[in-house]
């Protein structure tokens, strides 16, 4: 291999799914990553990725050597928080997590400062993300469901309980607030359908959202209990129907079993999910 460096671009337009993603990464241009990516092609003799149904996705006969790059750079992630965790002059560790905007903003968000105060040399970035595929450019993924593939280190970090509200004194309709189609196989979602019998007449991105539309126009609305309960009129659409729990997983890469900054922020997921459910015991 004549450079390796263009590995790191095979990578990142992997974890990244686009080009653009893959460049907004690497702090490079889309020609630059597309430049890279043609000279890995032949350098190897194979193209490094193949359109299929109008996205790219990796040559399978390169998956071995996909396999090797994700592996050394889990490890030389690690290697180097380790370093840096240990001296005092090095910049903080980043830990990227990706995780959907209700675990986000009703999870994690609140409890930053409290893992800035007890871990020192690290700082965080949150991303808004739903895939349950793969961790993509995060260093840990908070989903809905075990991830079913990719060589990946699995907790249940915490749950969450979701049910069908409306505001009194309005009237049970037929008509409801879901979130966007892309979360249609969300359990809560097909639920929902199923008590309203129709899909949402309105939709939004995130929870935050379907929970303004819901006041707004007094249609009755899917949401996380906590979320529901900081407005006193929302009560249950259905009395007779108990809520529903979601696990939420989180996860990364095998490589990085033994990184002091994977495993501090899986602890710190955790600890997040503990003081929310201790949050809400305490406004029932």
């Amino acid at each position: 291999m004549d450079n390796w460096d263009d590995l790191k671009f095979f990578l990142a337009v992997h974890k990244s799914g686009t080009m653009v993603a893959a460049a907004r990464h690497l702090g490079a241009n889309v020609a630059t990553v597309s430049r890279r990516i043609e000279r890995l092609g032949q350098t190897l003799g194979a193209p490094a990725f193949i359109k299929t149904s109008g996205d790219w996705k990796p040559n399978p006969d390169l998956e071995s050597l996909l396999f090797l790059i994700e592996e050394f750079e889990g490890k030389l992630s690690a290697e180097r928080n380790q370093i840096s965790l240990k001296s005092e002059g090095a910049n903080p560790v980043m830990i990227r997590v990706g995780a959907p905007p209700i675990v986000l903003g009703g999870v994690l968000s609140a409890n930053v400062g409290d893992f800035l105060s007890k871990n020192k040399g690290y700082t965080i970035e949150l991303h808004n993300r739903t895939s349950r595929s793969g961790l993509g450019d995060v260093d840990v993924m908070i989903m809905d469901t075990p991830p079913d593939r990719g060589s990946l280190i699995t907790r249940r970090v915490g749950n969450m309980e979701f049910n069908t509200y409306r505001r009194a004194p309005s009237g049970l309709d037929d008509e409801w607030v879901g979130l966007v189609d892309k979360h249609d196989d969300f359990e809560p979602m097909r639920r929902a359908r199923a008590l309203f019998r129709r899909p949402p007449s309105l939709r939004a991105a995130n929870f935050f959202d379907a929970f303004r539309i819901s006041k707004s126009t007094g249609l009755p609305v899917l949401l996380p209990t906590f979320l529901a309960k900081r407005d006193s009129d929302f009560q249950p659409a259905f009395d007779d129907i108990e809520p529903i729990n979601v696990d939420f997983w989180a996860a990364f890469h095998s490589s990085r079993k033994k990184d002091q900054a994977a495993i501090d922020a899986m602890n710190w997921i955790v600890s997040s999910f503990e003081q929310s459910q201790t949050i809400l015991l305490n406004i029932d």
